[in-house]
């Protein structure tokens, strides 16, 4: 079969960076790579457009519109906001239609979980993962656990308007951000943390205001994005010990979302002044001292930046950028320490909002 470049170069960064972090032997053939890269698109609100769009890094091969081609023209709904992986599945939160589709990995809906509130079916925002569960956030203040084999979920009720949610494998903990986001400028600033076994409140970290997302770092480390109240209180990057549930602030950044990576992490901020001007930067952040080492790439040669994320796997960063009109587009950019960050490949994602992206590896090369 013939080896593109990308394929090349994929092969080479991911033999570089394990040189770089380890002094064993490597066998060739046998190192771990990227097969599958999935991209949500939330599409625009109200308006039923949301999708998926699929990428092959070894072969430059992109496939867009993959939810309704592989369902017979069913529309994956209005407003997807999350999606994960875990086994051999797709989870999709789509919060507009209040559902949680759940397909095989090319995209084939095996079941659709809904769970009923008061007035109506609950909205979905974003998900954990871990125990055989799938976990939820929804909007109307619940968190619901997704059982992987029967689909049945049991819901607890939290705090108003919950976004982010993380498993704590190490405490078996659950952390979830309240943000009271239907009460602007009034946002809430706290965390709540459930036993995750049962979903049992277990106990509350006072955050920055509007806390959103959590990622997760290793060595008892996680980090949260609060958006703060787009006034006095500015946004913020928190640290939470997962040990002591003890939390720290990092200075000299305001965030919008984060990504860690195999060596670094890296920073979306994407902020405006009193006139709505937007400033897009994308920091390289070291998680082992706690700062920013510098800018990733600038904003004119990524505009529009919307989210970001890294492949666990290859170390490649993806930025996916947004106008809130046309396609979004996805930019490739490959970074080492020491070195000019590149963009390495660019795709439209057939969609508009990218929004959350996930990737598959395999272990062995054919």
């Amino acid at each position: 079969m013939r080896r593109s470049l990308f394929y090349a170069l994929c092969l080479v960064m991911t033999l570089l960076g394990a040189a770089s972090c380890s002094d064993e032997e490597l066998h060739i053939g046998i190192a771990p790579y990227t097969s599958d890269v999935y991209i949500l698109n939330s599409g625009m609100m109200d308006s039923n457009n949301s999708e998926l769009t699929f990428f092959n890094p070894l072969a430059q091969e992109v496939a867009t519109n993959v939810f309704s081609l592989a369902n017979g023209g069913k529309r994956l709904g209005d407003s997807a906001n999350d999606m994960v992986v875990y086994g051999s599945k797709l989870y999709i939160a789509v919060t507009g239609s209040a559902v949680v589709f759940v397909t095989d990995l090319n995209g084939k809906i095996i079941e659709e979980v809904t769970v009923k509130g008061e007035n109506a079916n609950l909205s979905p925002r974003q998900m954990t993962v871990g125990n055989g569960k799938v976990f939820v956030t929804y909007m109307e203040g619940y968190v619901g656990a997704i059982d992987t084999a029967s689909f049945n979920v049991k819901t607890v009720k939290t705090g108003p308007f919950p976004e982010g949610i993380l498993f704590s494998k190490n405490k078996n903990k659950l952390y979830v951000a309240i943000t009271d986001g239907n009460n602007y400028p009034n946002f809430a600033n706290r965390v709540e943390v459930l036993n995750s076994r049962d979903m049992e409140k277990i106990g509350e970290i006072e955050t920055g205001y509007n806390p959103q997302t959590f990622h997760y770092c290793g060595d008892g480390k996680i980090y949260l994005v609060c958006w703060g109240d787009y006034g006095a209180e500015p946004a913020k990057l928190q640290i939470i010990d997962e040990y002591t549930d003890q939390i720290t602030t990092v200075e000299g950044v305001a965030p919008t979302n984060m990504a860690i990576g195999p060596v670094r992490g890296y920073i979306l901020s994407s902020q405006y002044d009193e006139n709505w001007n937007q400033t897009i930067k994308y920091y390289i952040y070291n998680y082992v001292k706690d700062e920013i080492e510098g800018e990733l790439i600038s904003s004119e040669a990524i505009p529009n930046g919307y989210c970001i994320f890294v492949d666990p796997i290859e170390g490649f960063v993806y930025i996916g950028s947004s106008d809130y009109v046309n396609n979004g587009d996805m930019y490739v950019v490959s970074h080492y320490v020491g070195k000019e960050a590149q963009i390495v490949y660019k795709f439209d994602t057939g969609a508009i909002n990218p929004i959350k992206v996930c990737f598959n590896g395999n272990v062995k090369f054919e």
